[in-house]
Protein backbone atom coordinates (compact mmCIF):
# COMPACT_ATOMS: atom_id res chain seq x y z
CA UNK A 1 0.00 0.00 0.00
CA UNK A 2 1.20 3.56 -1.33
CA UNK A 3 1.00 6.47 1.54
CA UNK A 4 0.02 9.29 -0.40
CA UNK A 5 1.05 11.53 2.20
CA UNK A 6 -2.32 12.74 2.86
CA UNK A 7 -3.85 13.17 6.40
CA UNK A 8 -5.37 10.42 7.94
CA UNK A 9 -8.04 10.00 10.26
CA UNK A 10 -10.68 13.06 11.73
CA UNK A 11 -8.61 15.61 10.25
CA UNK A 12 -10.48 16.34 7.47
CA UNK A 13 -13.75 16.20 9.78
CA UNK A 14 -12.09 18.68 12.19
CA UNK A 15 -11.18 20.99 9.49
CA UNK A 16 -14.03 20.83 7.91
CA UNK A 17 -16.15 21.61 11.13
CA UNK A 18 -13.72 24.12 11.85
CA UNK A 19 -14.30 25.98 8.59
CA UNK A 20 -18.03 25.45 9.12
CA UNK A 21 -18.09 26.98 12.42
CA UNK A 22 -16.13 29.85 11.08
CA UNK A 23 -18.17 30.79 8.43
CA UNK A 24 -21.66 30.43 10.83
CA UNK A 25 -19.92 32.91 13.39
CA UNK A 26 -18.77 35.20 10.06
CA UNK A 27 -22.43 34.89 8.92
CA UNK A 28 -24.08 35.26 12.61
CA UNK A 29 -21.97 38.87 13.06
CA UNK A 30 -21.84 40.28 9.71
CA UNK A 31 -25.36 39.41 8.39
CA UNK A 32 -27.25 39.27 12.35
CA UNK A 33 -30.04 37.03 11.22
CA UNK A 34 -33.17 37.92 12.35
CA UNK A 35 -34.35 34.17 13.12
CA UNK A 36 -31.72 33.33 15.51
CA UNK A 37 -33.22 30.07 16.59
CA UNK A 38 -32.66 28.76 12.99
CA UNK A 39 -29.40 29.84 12.47
CA UNK A 40 -28.42 28.11 15.77
CA UNK A 41 -30.45 24.91 14.39
CA UNK A 42 -29.15 24.86 10.87
CA UNK A 43 -25.41 25.38 11.85
CA UNK A 44 -25.61 22.67 14.47
CA UNK A 45 -27.52 20.28 11.83
CA UNK A 46 -24.68 21.28 9.79
CA UNK A 47 -22.15 20.23 11.97
CA UNK A 48 -23.54 17.23 12.47
CA UNK A 49 -24.07 16.16 9.25
CA UNK A 50 -20.11 16.25 8.55
CA UNK A 51 -19.84 13.38 10.28
CA UNK A 52 -22.55 11.79 9.04
CA UNK A 53 -22.07 12.37 5.44
CA UNK A 54 -18.26 10.79 5.90
CA UNK A 55 -19.54 7.58 7.46
CA UNK A 56 -21.83 6.99 4.19
CA UNK A 57 -19.22 7.75 1.81
CA UNK A 58 -17.29 5.43 3.69
CA UNK A 59 -19.35 2.71 4.46
CA UNK A 60 -22.03 2.76 1.68
CA UNK A 61 -20.12 4.27 -1.22
CA UNK A 62 -16.59 2.88 -0.32
CA UNK A 63 -14.60 6.04 -0.54
CA UNK A 64 -11.04 6.53 0.65
CA UNK A 65 -9.91 9.04 3.12
CA UNK A 66 -8.17 11.04 0.77
CA UNK A 67 -11.61 11.72 -0.85
CA UNK A 68 -14.08 11.98 1.69
CA UNK A 69 -13.15 15.40 2.43
CA UNK A 70 -12.66 16.92 -0.09
CA UNK A 71 -15.81 16.01 -1.77
CA UNK A 72 -17.53 16.72 1.73
CA UNK A 73 -15.22 20.11 0.98
CA UNK A 74 -17.05 20.28 -2.27
CA UNK A 75 -20.76 19.65 -0.93
CA UNK A 76 -20.36 22.67 0.92
CA UNK A 77 -19.16 25.35 -1.01
CA UNK A 78 -21.88 24.15 -3.38
CA UNK A 79 -24.92 24.49 -0.74
CA UNK A 80 -23.05 28.07 0.31
CA UNK A 81 -23.13 28.96 -3.58
CA UNK A 82 -27.01 28.02 -3.74
CA UNK A 83 -27.76 30.44 -0.86
CA UNK A 84 -25.18 33.32 -1.63
CA UNK A 85 -26.54 32.76 -5.13
CA UNK A 86 -23.00 33.62 -6.58
CA UNK A 87 -21.69 32.12 -9.93
CA UNK A 88 -18.31 33.34 -8.16
CA UNK A 89 -18.33 30.84 -5.58
CA UNK A 90 -19.53 27.98 -8.23
CA UNK A 91 -16.70 28.70 -10.32
CA UNK A 92 -14.63 28.52 -7.26
CA UNK A 93 -16.27 25.28 -6.51
CA UNK A 94 -15.58 23.94 -9.60
CA UNK A 95 -12.18 24.46 -10.41
CA UNK A 96 -11.46 23.38 -6.63
CA UNK A 97 -13.37 19.95 -7.51
CA UNK A 98 -11.55 19.85 -10.56
CA UNK A 99 -8.23 19.65 -8.90
CA UNK A 100 -9.19 17.84 -5.40
CA UNK A 101 -11.43 15.40 -6.43
CA UNK A 102 -10.88 14.37 -10.01
CA UNK A 103 -7.42 14.86 -11.34
CA UNK A 104 -5.35 14.62 -7.71
CA UNK A 105 -6.07 13.38 -4.84
CA UNK A 106 -2.35 13.45 -3.17
CA UNK A 107 -0.36 16.32 -1.63
CA UNK A 108 -0.02 18.22 -5.19
CA UNK A 109 -4.05 18.26 -5.38
CA UNK A 110 -4.36 19.24 -1.84
CA UNK A 111 -1.88 22.07 -2.19
CA UNK A 112 -3.12 23.55 -5.47
CA UNK A 113 -6.53 23.17 -4.27
CA UNK A 114 -5.73 25.11 -1.22
CA UNK A 115 -4.04 27.90 -3.66
CA UNK A 116 -7.77 27.94 -5.63
CA UNK A 117 -9.82 29.14 -2.64
CA UNK A 118 -6.95 31.14 -0.86
CA UNK A 119 -6.73 33.25 -4.38
CA UNK A 120 -10.29 32.80 -4.37
CA UNK A 121 -10.75 35.09 -0.88
CA UNK A 122 -8.23 37.31 -1.57
CA UNK A 123 -10.26 38.15 -5.21
CA UNK A 124 -13.53 38.02 -3.35
CA UNK A 125 -12.05 40.37 -0.63
CA UNK A 126 -10.54 43.23 -3.26
CA UNK A 127 -13.24 42.77 -5.41
CA UNK A 128 -15.67 45.50 -4.79
CA UNK A 129 -18.92 44.61 -5.48
CA UNK A 130 -20.18 41.13 -5.55
CA UNK A 131 -22.15 39.86 -8.21
CA UNK A 132 -25.02 37.27 -7.73
CA UNK A 133 -26.87 35.82 -9.77
CA UNK A 134 -30.16 37.00 -10.08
Amino acid sequence: MVESGLPVGPAWLVTLGVVLGGTAVWYALALRPVRTGWFVLGTIGALLAVPLLDLVGSWQFRLGEGLRGPLLATLGLLVLAAYERSLFLLLTTVAFALVAVVLSADMAGVLISSVILLAAAFIALLRGNPRSIP
